[in-house]
């Protein structure tokens, strides 16, 4: 009889890990402030997602209570907004650390992944760092996380004496997803609590599969939104100053423009207008006494964005672009 009941135990213990786990958005008109504190009274009826569920080391371990999570989710014609709230019974040994972006150092970390169109093909990952570090990357299970990709939104972390606080915004124009009027995303919700060595998700992502695209939850209520043209404007300015001895200064202003422009649900046009790439960094030297081109990296972001598709046997090697010639041709007879 014990071990009737024990199987038991354990088949619906299984049984409740392998179903997907369902969130309701709610619906608001109050403006959210992204300042980290979700005192709003909007997120005070919002339902909450919860019972994290260890991802690494030991998958499929339930979170601890005095490390529980609680996520809620919100939406209106503009944006979806995500708050988040890691209680910590330490909260001075929080890891903290300022880094660049998509470097998340030895900090804890947030992240929420979306699958706009909830096809288990690719999610849409964004991450902010108890440090109030953002990164943001394109996951999918043949190539990886591509942390090329930039989108612009918006995030605030706040370190309490109950743990910490994220609040987090997403504009529709950052995101794909279908024109249907009812909408069911796929999701899901990270935590990395650094000192601890712990990964958490919100749905179960068994690491025996392997196919983490398709281990989100269900996101439901996101209704009759009017999401406004996914078009992007981000202008840059540089400021070159050469100096040398005996020879006199001078200076060079230069300007430009990414573009980003949705052509549709699945399609989006990057342009760039008088790009300037000073700011990349250098290759290593290196002596190539071989028969063979030598290939370097990619670090120009405009030649990394959305690549996926040419990784396929090197057929495209875009470092050609802009670089002079190997070899000088000589045009004379």
């Amino acid at each position: 009889m014990k071990k009737i009941v024990l199987l038991s135990f354990l088949f619906i213990t299984f049984w409740s890990y392998g179903q997907k786990k369902v969130l309701s958005a709610q619906l608001t008109s109050q403006s959210i402030s992204i300042d980290g504190k979700l005192d709003e009274a909007a997120w005070e009826n919002a339902p909450i997602a919860s019972n994290f569920i260890m991802f690494e080391p030991d998958n499929g371990k339930p979170i601890p209570e005095n490390k529980r999570t609680e996520i809620k989710v919100l939406y209106n014609n503009d944006a979806i907004y995500v708050g988040a709230m890691m209680y910590d019974d330490e909260p001075t040994k929080i890891l903290k650390e300022i880094s660049q972006r998509d470097n998340f150092g030895t900090a804890d970390l947030f992240g929420v992944f979306i699958n706009g169109f909830n096809d288990g093909q690719q999610n849409f990952e964004f991450f902010v760092t108890a440090s109030d570090v953002q990164g943001d990357c394109i996951m999918t299970d043949a190539n990886g996380e591509d942390y090329s990709w930039d989108a612009v939104w918006s995030s605030k972390a706040v370190l309490t004496d109950k743990g910490w606080t994220v609040e987090i915004k997403i504009p529709y124009a950052a995101l794909r997803f279908p024109g249907a009027n009812k909408q069911t995303w796929g999701i899901n919700f990270f935590r990395e609590i650094k000192r601890e060595r712990r990964k958490y998700t919100w749905n179960l992502i068994d690491t025996k599969i392997g196919t983490f695209t398709q281990q989100n939850g269900d996101l439901i209520g996101i209704e009759n939104i009017k999401p406004p043209t996914r078009l992007f404007f981000m202008p840059y300015a540089s400021y070159y100053l050469n100096a040398a001895d005996g020879q006199k200064t001078f200076a060079t202003l230069k300007g430009g423009m990414d573009i980003k422009y949705g052509i549709n649900d699945a399609f989006t046009l990057d342009a760039i207008l008088i790009p300037d790439f000073g700011q990349t960094k250098y290759d290593d030297q290196i002596l190539n006494l071989g028969p063979f081109e030598q290939q370097f990296n990619e670090n120009r972001a405009f030649f990394t964005e959305g690549t996926d598709l040419f990784n396929k046997g090197n057929m495209f090697y875009s470092r050609r672009i802009g670089g002079r010639p190997s070899v000088e041709p000589d045009l004379n007879d």
